[in-house]
């Protein structure tokens, strides 16, 4: 019997088929080599774009995932009341304690009257807002983050209480700088704020030494990366605002967390350092004056 190799097609994987000459093999032989041949070259096919496309839980699982408490509450995510919840993040690490490079108190101390000033304007803002809310918390971190005042909201009690929390005491500096897990700590609460606008600036004196890194923290917010989303209900980050104050350290040192879309400024002093939390407040409620 003599047998003819032909191509089937011209697809990448190169198959080919045995013809048989003789008349009476022919047909059975050639249908069966065709129906093999087909189911091989479907299993070497490429993969359609609805095929190769993760699913949201697979794309969650690609980067770093905020962690989350056990405590959070997914069903406040999806309420957006008319208002603006800002969380500031105060690096007390041990360096809070030396002056800045412009001289005058400890840069601890500083910062705290810095704060309360800025209070002073929240205060101002709170007197005319309305029926639109404003809510504010303040964390600290050095190797841990603590809460100082859990996210509040600000009328006559809650000012007061805001007051209080940027007394010095509340700064005490110790420790290392885990920016990364101040951001995370924010963005957990600001994700059960139940305002539509939401703010955390960071105010650091130096560089992340602890995990996670900001830049992967960063990224997980924008990305709705975090351990409570499920396909059913997806916890939405990625319209928080992140602000990153460099206190007596170069801005440029903070270029990457720029790139991913947080807005980076400097101080120089406690004087800057009020302006720039100032100006940062400013934009943030001209947002919601806005609407």
């Amino acid at each position: 019997m003599k047998h003819l190799k032909q191509p089937l097609n011209d697809s990448p994987v190169r198959l080919f088929c045995v013809l048989p000459t003789d008349a009476m093999l022919t047909v059975p032989l050639l249908a069966a080599t065709v129906l093999a041949a087909s189911l091989l070259l479907a299993s070497c096919s490429p993969r359609t774009a609805a095929q190769q496309a993760d699913s949201p839980v697979q794309e969650k699982k690609r980067g770093y995932e905020l962690e989350f408490s056990e405590s959070f509450r997914p069903g406040m995510n999806s309420v957006d009341a008319l208002g603006i919840s800002i969380v500031i993040v105060m690096d007390t690490s041990g360096s809070m304690a030396e002056r800045p490079s412009s001289g005058g108190k400890a840069k601890y101390l500083q910062a705290s009257e810095a704060l309360q000033t800025v209070a002073g304007y929240l205060a101002d803002f709170s007197a005319h807002a309305g029926d639109m809310e404003l809510k504010a918390g303040l964390l600290t971190f050095s190797d841990k983050v603590r809460t100082v005042l859990p996210l509040t909201r600000l009328d006559a009690a809650g000012l007061a209480a805001l007051e209080a929390a940027c007394a010095p005491e509340h700064f005490s500096p110790r420790g290392g700088t885990a920016i990364g897990l101040g951001l995370e700590r924010s963005s957990e609460i600001l994700a059960q704020s139940g305002t539509i606008f939401n703010s955390v600036i960071l105010v650091t004196d130096g560089e992340n030494t602890i995990a996670p890194e900001p830049d992967k923290v960063i990224e997980a917010i924008y990305a709705n990366r975090n351990n409570k989303s499920t396909e059913d209900m997806p916890i939405r980050t990625s319209t928080q605002l992140v602000s990153i104050i460099g206190f007596d350290i170069d801005s440029p040192k903070f270029a990457r967390l720029h790139e991913l879309g947080a807005r980076v400024t400097k101080a120089g002093s406690g004087d800057e350092l009020e302006a720039s939390l100032r100006s940062l407040l400013e934009a943030d409620i001209s947002k919601l004056e806005g609407n």
